[in-house]
């Protein structure tokens, strides 16, 4: 089959989107490739089709639980064997996944990148036959990007075992430096970079200096058709502003890493399918979330480096349609970020003493721990020790980037269930166990595949039909896993911690002082950056794209600068002219906006947008579903 074939049997498109089928034939002609595509340009299709047409297994390697889960589940739906493992499982499930990698029944494993640290994994990992090692999230393998995971460098180990295995690396936003790092540090030979190009010519950047946020972020979403993603940095402030907007009768919810996970997913649901406006979140909300009609995306608080800010601005206008990506600004922003800074870079005796803390509270004796993972509780941590709650998650993910533990993200892994016997020790356990023999019925008739495969339940489901508390419920579960009727995983809903290291005593603890150094360094250039782009008067758009190595050879003449440039360079007579000609054009018929900006000069182009933004703020034109057309036509 060809590529084109996978593509319309698996996921019913007819064609590709832009650079995927080149990447694809690339992958399977055997080259190693780097791929650049924006948030939401499809990355997973161009190596899930590749490892639908080979016989062996694609290795994925992906920095989040919840983005893994999210693939597997939406693969699985189309009839794809694909797994992940990660540290929220069972190790029995662990080991029947390996089982089915090991004897050829998976297509796709995904696995976060501490995986390969674990040695059971690693032996079998040398006897499996894989076709591809895709790296996800590339950029952190990069001390130069900014979400560096120290695990990541361990990848390139994988190609002493499997030396002719390609590897694929992919990711939304990387510098040339970062590219550089990324082909490096993963041992790639002859690798083909593809850059989809950062340009997003739809969107319109802006950045508003005000006196009140909450009133301009309000006057904001007020005029907006449209759903909006308003970004701030505490979690607090997302249920506060929220409910700002809520009592202004605008439809808006909040979303956080700290909410339960069945209220995120209900948040998420919601937003998604329309039912609400307006998401107010921190940076937790947005990966793996497609929707393609958000109008607007505002930065509340100012991101700390531009490769965060471009990712998450980017989750506007994925239809292609008009959206815009604004900052809120003040100068307290600055002292914020630089005071954050400071924050984040303490001495090494603070970091000491939270080592010691995390120590105690886990309960680990000095020696002991390595591989070991625990349910993590931040909030009563910090609290339990009197911590600083910024200062000590700092602290915490500078030990985990200098490799002594592994902080996974918050994430709900819903209960599973399996049969471990056949349908005969079945029947007979039922005719001796009748207090057991409804839930047994009852998980027989609901879950297809029961028998042999481990398959998420509803536990509240079970207990309105059972007539029984969800406590209840758990218990016979329990039972059945300890008479080995059943293989059973109880849900999990909370951030986990991997000491990846045996524990040392506080006054034995250190770091690499140079890679702390160097990551301070890459720090304050992405604050410098972040801040230059605050107070520029360039066109927003080159500002960005220069940054990416990428180049615009016009102004953009849709961001704040362009368009308050236009205004200072054109004549009063040079309006009129060109908001005249504009009229007859649209007399004569209704125009797509780049038709329209087609039918005049290049050298008009930029001043034509800028006429253009003036008639649709007064309303003499209209614009709908990218159509330009005079308002007492139809409106």
């Amino acid at each position: 089959m060809k590529p084109v074939d996978i593509l319309q049997r698996y996921w019913g498109y007819h064609a590709f989107r832009p650079l995927q089928e080149e990447i694809i034939y690339e992958i399977l002609s055997g080259k190693e490739v780097i791929a650049l595509l924006p948030t939401g340009g499809g990355k997973s299709i161009c190596f899930q089709v590749p490892a639908l047409m080979k016989e062996g297994l694609t290795l994925v390697i992906s920095p989040l639980i919840a983005l893994m889960n999210d693939q597997v589940d939406q693969l699985r739906r189309r009839g794809i064997k694909a797994r992940c493992i990660h540290s929220g499982l069972h190790y029995k499930e662990i080991e029947r996944i390996l089982d089915e990698a090991r004897f050829g029944d998976l297509k796709l494993l995904y696995i976060s990148p501490e995986r390969l640290q674990s040695s059971n994994f690693v032996l079998v990992l040398q006897r499996l036959a894989l076709e591809y090692l895709v790296v996800d999230e590339a950029h952190c393998i990069s001390m130069w990007g900014y979400d560096f995971r120290p695990a990541y460098l361990h990848i390139a180990e994988v190609r002493k075992w499997h030396p002719k295995v390609p590897v694929i690396a992919l990711t939304a936003t990387a510098t040339e430096e970062v590219v550089q790092d990324i082909a490096q540090k993963l041992e790639m030979q002859e690798v083909v970079v593809y850059k989809a190009g950062f340009l997003r010519p739809n969107l319109k950047f802006g950045v508003l200096t005000v006196e009140d946020k909450r009133e301009r972020c309000l006057q904001l979403v007020s005029k907006l058709h449209g759903a909006a993603v308003i970004y701030v940095r505490n979690r607090r402030l997302t249920r506060e502003l929220a409910e700002v907007l809520q009592l202004r009768g605008i439809s808006s919810t909040y979303y956080h890493a700290g909410l339960d996970a069945d209220t995120r997913h209900q948040r998420e649901s919601e937003f998604l399918g329309g039912k609400v406006r307006i998401m107010v979140a921190t940076n937790a909300f947005g990966m793996g979330i497609d929707k393609s009609d958000v109008r607007m995306v505002i930065h509340y608080d100012l991101p700390d480096s531009l490769e965060a800010y471009y990712q998450e601005a980017g989750r506007g206008g994925r239809d292609g349609k008009d959206a815009y990506a604004i900052i809120l600004f003040q100068e307290h922003d600055r002292i914020k970020l630089e005071q954050g800074f400071d924050r984040e870079f303490p001495s090494l005796e603070e970091i000491k003493r939270v080592y010691r803390a995390l120590a105690n509270y886990l309960k680990l004796a000095v020696g002991s721990g390595e591989g070991s993972t625990f349910p993590f509780d931040f909030i009563k941590f910090i609290n339990q020790y009197q911590l600083d709650a910024q200062e000590t998650w700092s602290i915490l993910k500078i030990i985990e980037q200098d490799g002594w533990i592994y902080l996974s993200d918050a994430f709900h892994q819903t209960a599973r269930v399996r049969f471990r016997v056949n349908r005969e020790v079945l029947y007979d356990y039922q005719i001796r166990h009748e207090n057991h023999d409804a839930i047994i019925k009852i998980l027989l008739r609901l879950y297809q595949g029961i028998m042999s495969d481990a398959v998420a339940i509803k536990e509240e489901y079970l207990a309105d039909l059972l007539k029984k508390s969800k406590i209840e419920v758990r218990q016979l579960l329990r039972a059945l896993h300890q008479e080995e009727i059943i293989e059973y995983t109880e849900p999990v809903d909370s951030p986990r911690i991997t000491l990846m290291r045996e524990r040392v005593l506080a006054d034995n603890f250190n770091i690499d002082q140079k890679q702390f150094q160097f990551r301070k360094n890459a720090k304050r250039k992405g604050i410098d950056q972040i801040l230059a782009y605050i107070v520029t008067s360039r066109c927003r758009q080159r500002f960005l794209l220069h940054y990416f190595n990428d180049t615009l050879e016009v102004d953009c003449g849709v961001c704040d600068n362009c368009r308050a440039a236009g205004r200072k360079k054109m004549k009063r007579a040079d309006y009129l002219v060109l908001r005249k000609r504009i009229f007859e054009k649209l007399q004569l018929q209704e125009y797509p906006v780049s038709e329209l900006l087609d039918s005049f000069k290049q050298t008009e182009r930029t001043w034509v947008i800028t006429v253009l933004q003036y008639l649709l703020n007064e309303e003499a034109v209209v614009k709908f579903n990218g159509v330009l057309r005079l308002k007492s036509e139809k409106s």
